[in-house]
């Protein structure tokens, strides 16, 4: 089974740091938030994924290269970035080439939802396209979408489907993750950008094409913002989200218990650790923080529910709490300072999100 892994969105979401970094690569406790999905594709039995690409596009490939998580990667170049629907098109000879039905996935969102189910449900309706959908009190945010008892998705942001649906309709938002039979690809329009939220999607369910939906309680979290990368921080190393692949990887620790001394200062449990990590004096780290290779912590600093990049320096009696110090970047003050919900980067760069 093929697969198609959106990676090529430009990251403005997360402003200067997107700028900086691929979303797609964020270390999630030091694992690029990318290897989440591949996995997560490997265990569906997909051998074979194509990752479209545009912004920072030789990084992705410098970190897949030919094959991950067991996977055999191609890549797709986009010189003007074609948008959800266009980047598929793009690749429509390789995802025709089997005739079976193929996954796809956002880069920058981690879950626990079964894409086997999602196939199943695909293939027991006989639908032109599956998309996995999951309840929320931020629906409305993302847009709403409906699904009736039978599975059939009836209303998609503003469109409705011709008919009744069967039984009452249940409201929720899409993941960012849906199966897609290769007929899908005749309602993309060739050769220019196009959205699949945008202009396809909305046409297909108001011309009643056979769209169907699998509900899911299941953990997922969009990693596109700050606070939402923090957020899905926290959830992997409170336990809250539980992926089947190993992690941290490389050098990294992830420590748990009780607090314990740490070179010259503390860790306070639940942390991840990377290799080279240096705690001065009075230093305090934890807990819910990711301090990568080569962080350090100045006499008297702290960090808690943060994420320092490798080779990041919190300063002399500095305080962050809820904040990302980028790769060589330093959060650092003359007389000491605490700080709340701050991206700092190189150059001594900062910017607050909320």
């Amino acid at each position: 089974m093929r697969a198609f892994v959106l990676a090529a969105g430009l990251g403005v979401r997360m402003g200067p740091l997107g700028e900086l970094l691929h979303k797609a690569l964020l270390p999630l406790c030091g694992v690029p938030v990318i290897r989440f999905a591949l996995d997560r594709l490997r265990q569906a039995g997909v051998k074979e994924a194509v990752v479209n690409l545009h912004h920072r596009a030789e990084e992705i490939q410098s970190e897949l290269g030919k094959s991950a998580c067991s996977i055999k990667v191609r890549y797709s170049f986009e010189p003007k970035i074609l948008g959800t629907a266009g980047g598929i098109k793009q690749e429509e000879a390789f995802l025709r080439e089997t005739g079976e039905p193929f996954f796809v996935l956002n880069a920058d969102i981690v879950s626990n939802a079964s894409l086997k189910m999602a196939l199943e449900r695909h293939q027991a309706g006989g639908f032109l396209a599956t998309l996995v959908l999951r309840a929320s009190p931020n629906a409305k945010k993302f847009g709403l979408l409906a699904v009736d008892e039978m599975g059939r998705l009836r209303k998609f942001l503003c469109s409705e489907a011709p008919g009744q649906p069967a039984g009452s309709l249940t409201e929720a938002m899409f993941t960012g993750q849906s199966v897609l039979s290769p007929d899908f690809l005749d309602y993309i329009p060739p050769a220019r950008p196009c959205g699949i939220s945008e202009e396809v999607y909305p046409s297909l369910i108001k011309g009643g094409a056979p769209i169907g939906a699998l509900l899911t309680d299941a953990y997922w979290a969009d990693v596109g913002t700050p606070a939402q990368y923090l957020c899905a921080t926290d959830d992997l190393l409170s336990g809250r989200f539980v992926p089947a692949m190993d992690w941290p990887g490389g050098g990294d620790v992830l420590v748990e218990g009780p607090t314990m001394e740490w070179g010259e200062g503390v860790v306070h449990p639940p942390i991840v650790i990377g290799k080279g990590v240096s705690l001065s004096r009075g230093a305090s780290a934890g807990p819910f923080a990711v301090l990568s290779d080569g962080a350090t912590l100045g006499e008297g600093a702290s960090a808690s529910r943060s994420v320092l990049f490798s080779k990041a320096v919190v300063g002399e009696k500095v305080s962050l709490e809820k904040c990302i110090v980028g790769p060589n970047a330093s959060a650092s003050s003359r007389n000491g300072k605490r700080y709340f919900k701050s991206v700092f980067l190189r150059g001594q760069d900062k910017f607050d999100y909320f």
